[in-house]
């Protein structure tokens, strides 16, 4: 059994019909379906459910509700993506906290520090800023964290460690660091959300690798970060509408398995049960 512990199957891109990536005998291919096919698919396939993870305040009343509609498939996290922050005031802050306390959040996040941003984009202070009010949301709430980190893992880590004591753990979204990241990360009670990235990252499969396998989750982001696809045999134009799926983590799970040189039995049960532990609520 798997879970997938992060991704936005509320996004647009999964309304109405689309292809989506499969992996099937080994092999990536493409398929076709609507959000209802897709997530049924998911569960038949011993994918318990999916985290969608919260990015914006003014999308999370109508994502929540599309979750509810979704159920068991999929559970909600609330949160101000870094990317969201330059524009928010006092106010935003108070109707986060008012979802956080719903019964059914399980997380906040994704929140953290994200430089890959245009230059007229990128507010650092309100990045800061925003990082550790979600850092104290969710302390107040017992909560894990889902952390969003871009080209900013050393100031990230600045203010994981000035916070250490609100921490309650959570993940490292995407992880893309090296291994002694990993590892700090890792002391500071998160794990790392490893996703198609490793199978083709040598210092990400490095860190992957050098970690406890008791901080390892699987995800996918989907729609986003999808598997090296080149070599399906349709056009770039259609390869570009493939949208990414949960239905792609026994590929990374087996190459984790590979590269750890440990039984997909046990790795596979670790990692499910890592996640469950984490969110559990």
């Amino acid at each position: 059994m798997m879970i997938d512990s992060h991704a936005h199957y509320t996004h647009k891109l999964y309304e109405g019909d689309f292809t989506y990536l499969d992996w099937v005998d080994g092999e990536f291919c493409i398929r076709e379906g609507n959000r209802k096919s897709l997530l049924e698919e998911m569960h038949r396939r011993g994918i318990v459910f999916s985290v969608e993870a919260g990015t914006a305040l003014e999308k999370a009343e109508g994502m929540l509700e599309l979750v509810s509609t979704c159920s068991p498939y999929l559970r909600a996290t609330v949160g101000i993506h870094p990317k969201h922050c330059a524009h928010l005031n006092p106010s935003h802050l108070e109707q986060l906290q008012a979802l956080a306390q719903r019964r059914d959040i399980i997380a906040i996040g994704e929140t953290g520090l994200d430089y890959s941003v245009a230059p007229e984009e990128l507010d650092k202070a309100s990045q800061k800023q925003w990082f550790v009010s979600q850092i104290q949301l969710a302390h107040q709430l017992n909560l894990p964290l889902i952390l969003h980190i871009r080209d900013a893992y050393e100031d990230a880590l600045i203010i994981l460690r000035q916070y250490r004591s609100c921490l309650h753990g959570g993940v490292a979204h995407c992880f893309g660091g090296n291994a002694a990241t990993a590892m700090e990360l890792v002391d500071l009670g998160f794990a790392l959300g490893i996703g198609a990235r490793v199978l083709q990252e040598a210092p990400l499969q490095d860190a992957v690798c050098k970690v406890p396998l008791t901080a390892i989750l699987l995800e996918t982001d989907a729609p986003y970060i999808r598997p090296n696809v080149q070599h399906l045999p349709c056009s770039g134009k259609q390869r570009k509408k493939v949208r990414n799926s949960s239905l792609v983590l026994p590929a990374v799970l087996e190459k984790i398995a590979s590269l750890r040189g440990e039984p997909l039995s046990l790795v596979e049960g670790t990692i499910y049960q890592n996640t469950l532990r984490l969110f559990a609520r």
